[in-house]
């Protein structure tokens, strides 16, 4: 795939609408409902039931007011714009919906304003969001200075965004479904482990912490828990040196200020064995 800059990012959906050769946009043609598929450069996963059975009703009263846009594919037709409206025209139980079909619409450029016309909705959650940004970086070579150039984004509100996909699955759900915020995922993503994030979440949950506070206490949290693996790591070396010395497993708990030492043995013999030599 060529790596080389779509040209007319950044004019919206504008951008889009086929034009005559005098400057008038094309006339939508009415298209068979399910000769129509949703686009695969659709960031949006979730489509609220009740928002959606809003505009069906209004589907059945009034029809698509704002003609889907289309590309031409040699079984049916690929959405570039319109899937909400598409999805209401067929929960409304309507055959055919008015469409503008792009002919020119398979080149990358085409696809690339398909998404960043998605990426421009005020719907989408951050997640849905992230993994658009990516997209345009991975499959369409563009860099984040392009991407927040074409999105009239800072630069820093790109990368950042895109952090958001470096959280586990449970993080990125509950940012998805707003149980946290981005700031929150941001500030528990700088924990190294997937148990770490887990357990990061649900502090920030229970405790109902700000932004601030969840970044407080994944500061105090990391220390405290590289002490934690130092000191098992100790402790294991210990009892790998006492177990080499005294010639039977052992098992230390606790830590290395205060615990136990339990020894197994399996035999009489074993027993006197290792009295003497705890004796000696």
């Amino acid at each position: 795939m060529s790596q080389q800059r779509p040209r007319g990012l950044g004019r919206g959906l504008d951008a889009l609408i086929p034009m005559t050769s005098e400057g008038e946009a094309l006339v939508p043609q009415m298209i068979a409902v399910d000769q129509i598929r949703p686009s695969r450069q659709q960031v949006r996963s979730r489509f609220d039931a009740e928002p959606l059975g809003e505009l069906a009703e209004s589907i059945r009263l009034h029809g698509v007011l704002q003609p889907l846009l289309v590309r031409r594919l040699a079984d049916g037709y690929e959405l570039i714009a319109g899937e909400r409206r598409w999805r209401a025209a067929r929960l409304a139980g309507l055959d055919t919906v008015p469409a503008v079909v792009r002919s020119d619409a398979g080149s990358d450029e085409q696809l690339v304003l398909g998404l960043i016309e998605n990426l421009q909705r005020t719907d989408l959650d951050p997640i849905e969001e992230a993994r658009g940004l990516r997209k345009l970086i991975e499959e369409f070579g563009l860099t984040h200075d392009d991407v927040a150039q074409r999105l009239g984004k800072h630069r820093v509100s790109v990368t950042q965004s895109l952090r958001l996909l470096g959280g586990c699955a449970v993080v990125q759900s509950a940012v998805a479904s707003s149980v946290i915020t981005a700031g929150h995922a941001r500030a528990l993503i700088a924990l190294e482990s997937q148990a770490a994030q887990e357990h990061g979440l649900k502090v920030v949950i229970a405790k109902h912490l700000s932004v601030r506070q969840t970044e407080n206490w994944v500061r105090a949290y990391r220390p405290r828990r590289r002490r934690r693996d130092e000191s098992t790591a100790e402790l294991r070396a210990i009892a790998a040196d006492v177990e080499s010395s005294l010639g039977l497993p052992i098992k230390i708990a606790g830590s290395l200020n205060r615990g136990r030492i339990e020894l197994r043995y399996a035999s009489r013999e074993e027993l006197e064995r290792v009295c003497a030599k705890l004796v000696s």
